[in-house]
């Protein structure tokens, strides 16, 4: 069984993929499907980071969200080899991956091409035999401050109800991709961990959010939990939540973009752990 994440190609989600293999933190079980979404120098360095690892890596030759698919001419293309192949959103073109986005396209694959499909049950009933059944089940609040109602969250079921091939998402996103970052009055952290034999995630959430001010404040009242939410949960411990701990220890508010690093790092080895 494998996980496939399909993750837009932001600066920050970038740095999370190239630092966790460099590291060796990336389960062989975890083969990423990167879409560019800008031209930045990090798409060329993770490929050349799972290159050097030997860890393959899929990369999005006509993205669909984004800039970087309308550039006549991007600055920094990654290189393809056996490690970082190709992958397509269907367009009649060849790709060792293709990604069908309806059941029309499904039914027009041969039998023998790996290709991410939309879970739904018209599709699984053609039992595309090397389908990799792509979900859109991140949990969503209009507003950040939200997650606090609900702070503990369904994300996946035990690894016997999932396809023998693979299946994916989108790690701490949703399908609908929206290129600008908005102000919010509230800081969240959303950390996958295991429960039983399926997975949830738990929403620490900043308790002053009247207004916009002082992101640094509630990025210490998010994590203050965090300690003791780990002394009960902890097979949830990761290189990420120790990095988030040293934070809190310093007092020390890196920025919301190292935010985000980090809890798609953290995603990335609950992952992995969970496959293995």
């Amino acid at each position: 069984m494998k996980y496939y994440p399909l993750i837009r190609g932001r600066q920050f989600d970038l740095l999370a993929l190239r630092e966790a293999v460099q590291q060796d933190q990336l389960s062989p079980q975890i083969i990423p499907v990167l879409e560019p979404v800008k031209d930045l120098p990090a798409l060329v360095s993770v490929a050349q980071a799972f290159r050097a690892a030997a860890h393959p890596l899929y990369i999005i030759q006509n993205p669909q969200v984004g800039d970087y698919g309308l550039l006549a001419a991007p600055r920094y293309v990654p290189t393809l080899d056996q490690w970082c192949q190709p992958a397509r959103y269907f367009d009649g073109q060849p790709a060792p991956l293709l990604i069908a986005q309806t059941k029309a396209q499904v039914q027009t694959l041969p039998k023998k091409q790996l290709a991410m499909v939309p879970n739904e049950a018209r599709v699984r009933q053609l039992a595309h035999p090397q389908a990799i059944y792509l979900e859109d089940h991140t949990p969503t609040r209009e507003r950040t401050e939200d997650y606090a109602t609900v702070q503990r969250e369904f994300y996946q079921y035990p690894l016997r109800a999932l396809p023998d091939v693979g299946f994916a998402d989108y790690p701490l996103a949703v399908q609908h991709f929206d290129p600008h970052g908005y102000p919010q009055r509230a800081i969240a952290l959303h950390l996958l961990y295991p429960q039983g034999d399926s997975l949830w995630l738990q929403h620490l959430v900043s308790v002053n959010n009247a207004d916009y001010s002082d992101p640094a404040g509630k990025f210490f009242e998010a994590l203050a939990p965090l300690p003791a939410w780990l002394a009960a949960h902890p097979d949830a411990g990761t290189p990420a939540t120790d990095a988030l701990l040293a934070l809190l220890a310093q007092h020390h508010f890196p920025g919301l973009g190292t935010l985000r690093k980090l809890q798609l790092r953290h995603l990335l080895s609950i992952m992995g752990r969970w496959l293995a």
